[in-house]
Order: C-alpha cells, then sequence, then structure tokens
C-alpha cells in the first residue's frame, strides 16, 4: 500500500512541475495524509519537504507571482512574532523548533494565495480537503467500531491514526471547522454528487465527534447550528426544528458521553477542570515575566511543569488548554498585537467581500464562501475557551482562501470599470475608498494613472 501511496504522490507531483495547481494539491495530500507517520518506511523519504521543493520550483519554472495581500501580511508579521519569541524564550530550543516546524505552514499558505487564482480552483481545493478530513474522521469512526480507541476520562475515545488528526480533542475540533466548507459546498450552484458528498461528510463528521467525548466540540456543534439559524432572517424557520431535534439527539447519545458532558455542571469538582484553571494562572505568570515577547512559541507546557504552576505540591507539565492564555503566556503583547491585527483585518475583508460577489453577482458557491469563513473563525475563537489552538493551520488557510477569492478576476474587472465620480481625483483613490485594501496590490499596475474626461469609461 506504501508503493501505491508514493506512487500517487509522485504521480502528482510530477505532474506539478507543469501545472503548480496540481503540486499544490499534492501538497495537501502529503500534509493532511502522512504517508511517513502510517509507513515508517516512507519517513525518511520527507515527502512533505521533497513535494514543497518540486512545488516551489514549478512555481519559479512557470513563473507564477507570489502574492501579499492583507491578511497574508498580517499572518507573516504574526510568525514574526513567533520568531522574535525565541531570544528571550523560557527554552529557545524549544521555540526555535516550533517556529522551525511552523515554517511548513508559512510556505504552504504562501503556495495557497499564489495558486488559488480561480473560482474553479478555490472549489476543488476545498472539495479536496473535505475527502481529506473525511478521511481522518472516517478511519477514526472505523477504527472505533473495531475496538481501536483509547480510554480517557472513564470513556471511550476515538482517535486519529496521525498526528494531521492528532489526539480525540484536536481531532473533533478539526471535523467541527470543516463543516461549514461542507456547508459552502452543498449550494444550488455546485454539481448534485458534490453536493451529496458533502452532505455526507458533514453527517459522518457529526458521528465521529460524538465519539471523541469531546464536551468542547460538543458545544461548538450547538453554537455551529444557532450561528446557522442566526445568519439570516430567513432562516429563523428552522429554529422550531432545531428545538425539536435536540431531545431525539440527545436520546440516541450513548450514556458514556451522556456522563462526560453532564459534567459541565460539576466543573468545580472536575480534576481535569481544575488543573486547566491552574494552567491559566500559569499563562498570567508568564506574561508578567515577559509581557513584551512572552516566553517562547511552544514553550507553555515546558514552562508551566518547570517553573510557572501555581498550585501546591508536584508541578504539571500541562499545556494552556486555552487559545487566549496560550497567547498571552507564549508570545506576549507582540503576538496580541498581530494575531489580533489578523483577524480584525480578514473579518474585514469577509465582510467586504459578501457586498462586492453580490455586486458582481458571483456564483452563489462565492457568495456563501465570505460568512462560512467567518464562521469558521467564530468556531476557532469559541472552542479557544478550552483548547489551544493557536497554531492550527485553519486560521491561516481561510485566510488565504478569503484572500484568493478577494483577488479574483471578476472583482478586480469591477474594480478597474469603476469611474472616476469627482474630477481631479485619482483612479487609485477611488479603490482606496470604494474597496478592500487586499485588492489594491494586484491591481495597482493596472489601474490607469491619468483620470479621463467625463463621459469617457476607463478601458479594462
Amino acid at each position: 500500500m506504501e508503493l501505491v501511496i508514493v506512487f500517487v504522490i509522485f504521480v502528482l507531483a510530477m505532474v506539478g512541475l507543469t501545472r503548480p495547481y496540481i503540486g499544490l494539491l499534492a501538497l495537501l495530500i502529503v500534509m493532511e495524509l502522512q504517508p511517513g507517520e502510517l509507513y515508517p518506511q516512507l519517513a525518511a523519504l520527507h515527502l512533505e519537504r521533497l513535494v514543497a521543493g518540486l512545488l516551489l520550483a514549478s512555481i519559479l519554472f512557470n513563473g507564477q507571482k507570489l502574492r501579499f495581500p492583507s491578511p497574508i501580511r498580517w499572518f507573516l508579521a504574526f510568525y514574526g512574532a513567533m520568531i522574535l519569541s525565541i531570544p528571550l524564550a523560557f527554552w529557545r530550543g524549544g521555540a526555535f523548533g516550533a517556529c522551525t516546524s511552523f515554517l511548513e505552514t508559512v510556505i504552504f499558505i504562501i503556495f495557497m494565495t499564489a495558486l488559488l487564482t480561480t473560482e474553479k480552483r478555490i472549489k476543488w481545493f476545498i472539495f479536496t480537503e473535505i475527502l481529506l478530513v473525511d478521511w481522518l474522521g472516517g478511519s477514526a469512526l472505523w477504527n472505533y467500531a473495531h475496538g481501536v480507541l483509547i480510554v480517557r476520562m472513564n470513556i471511550d475515545r476515538a482517535i486519529g491514526i496521525t498526528s494531521s488528526a492528532g489526539d480525540p480533542d484536536t481531532m473533533a475540533i478539526t471535523l467541527l471547522v470543516t463543516i461549514p466548507l461542507c456547508f459552502a459546498m452543498m449550494g444550488r450552484s455546485n454539481p448534485l454528487w458534490m453536493r451529496v458528498i458533502a452532505m455526507g461528510s458533514a453527517g459522518v463528521y457529526l458521528v465521529t465527534i460524538v465519539d471523541t467525548g469531546s464536551r468542547a466540540a460538543a458545544s461548538g456543534v450547538i453554537f455551529l447550528a444557532l450561528m446557522l439559524v442566526f445568519r439570516r432572517p430567513r432562516n429563523l424557520i428552522y429554529l422550531p426544528v432545531l428545538i425539536a431535534l435536540g431531545p431525539l439527539v440527545w436520546m440516541v447519545i450513548p450514556q458514556q458521553y451522556k456522563a462526560r458532558y453532564e459534567t459541565v455542571k460539576t466543573l468545580k469538582t472536575d480534576l481535569s477542570y481544575q488543573n486547566r484553571i491552574l494552567s491559566w494562572h500559569g499563562g498570567v505568570a508568564m506574561f508578567e515575566s515577559n509581557p513584551i515577547t512572552g516566553i517562547g512559541a511552544g514553550d507553555y507546557t515546558a514552562a508551566n511543569g518547570m517553573k510557572y504552576w501555581p498550585g501546591n505540591g508536584r508541578r504539571i507539565f500541562l499545556n494552556a488548554h486555552s487559545l487566549y492564555f496560550k497567547l498571552l503566556g507564549e508570545l506576549g503583547l507582540v503576538g496580541i498585537f498581530t494575531f489580533g491585527g489578523y483577524l480584525i483585518c480578514l473579518f474585514k475583508l469577509n465582510f467586504r467581500l459578501r457586498k462586492q460577489l453580490a455586486a458582481v453577482d458571483a456564483s452563489r458557491f462565492l457568495q456563501g464562501l465570505p460568512a462560512m469563513f467567518n464562521i469558521i473563525l467564530a468556531l476557532l475563537l469559541f472552542d479557544g475557551y478550552a483548547a489551544h489552538n493557536l497554531y492550527r493551520d485553519m486560521w491561516f488557510m481561510v485566510g488565504s482562501m478569503a484572500s484568493s477569492v478577494s483577488l479574483l478576476p471578476m472583482l478586480q474587472q469591477q474594480v478597474t470599470e469603476t469611474s472616476v465620480e469627482e474630477p481631479g481625483m485619482s483612479a487609485s483613490r477611488v479603490i482606496e475608498q470604494k474597496w478592500s485594501p487586499a485588492l489594491l496590490p494586484a491591481l495597482r499596475a493596472e489601474v490607469p494613472t491619468r483620470v479621463p474626461r467625463p463621459g469617457i469609461h476607463l478601458r479594462t
């Protein structure tokens, strides 16, 4: 089987030498499947690096331009905050290793933004991601049904078979934040077979989430349902259906998971939750020790166990179990500024895109993407209360996909056709007033520098 996987990836990578987009899909497949973990014989090949190197060569050979709209620049600034944390890190080696590991994500996001240049490419990229997450969730569900699981917190918990899926809680959130992408693929502008697969995928994710026993993901499902219902006034007709389904779903959930979810009523006596609170106090102490750059990217667990754990007796090497305390402790004010700036920029871009895509009468698929992107971000923020998901790829994949949508030719065409309303006002000034700043770097070269006389339209 490992030979088949290597052969398929090799063929995709070779085709990608002349068609970089195919190489991007090959890199996505390698990053999600992690064949080196499934088959140790392949680990020595370092397929991620090999495919990434071939993709870089393809991009350079084919003259593909890299693009850096505002969300990507904020993302790179966030990576800069990670690097800046190294010199004063609690454990410099650990922080350096975290930054080196995260470099794979940085390169992948840059490649994504460069190559997702058409609606078709964006659609197939999202669909490929859904299929790969199907494999993560489906394989975990299959293994769970055949007794391959872990027992933790006194319940049976489904687990992923590679690090791309991670522990039960990590995998559950991966499945949760992919559901909005499934909804994006269910739009009527997509083929029926594609919509059916997306609907079935969402169903598999929901069942697998239950079998992980993740309280954060279960509450995230409820939060997602409420966001979808209240997103539009016309969706409120589904609220009674949602309320009626609640008791029915609760009836079919196995008793061990009901008991797990009901522990939210007794968190004061829940040892796991109390340790998390102590870990959060440790994060505050980390921030106080170095409020500017933090104690170092990826150093939270080691710093907690060796120095900052506030509890009495034995120190516990425990990670943050919270996005907010992890950001506070590891990256300090610089990290808060850059990550917060990235999110604000991305939310604003998605709100603008909804209006712009409606104005150019884009497909239902494209028009629905900005809302789904914002829902994914909201889910990550919501589950960030109890999950240290700061370096999760999905944060930045959403930014790359939204940036790619903002740079689609249809929006560029609309901008370049915008007439100047006030005599003497430059065309670039019109763009700055009416359109997303993320469009400007790609458009300045196309916008005429001279303003035509009234009645004469700009050339496209």
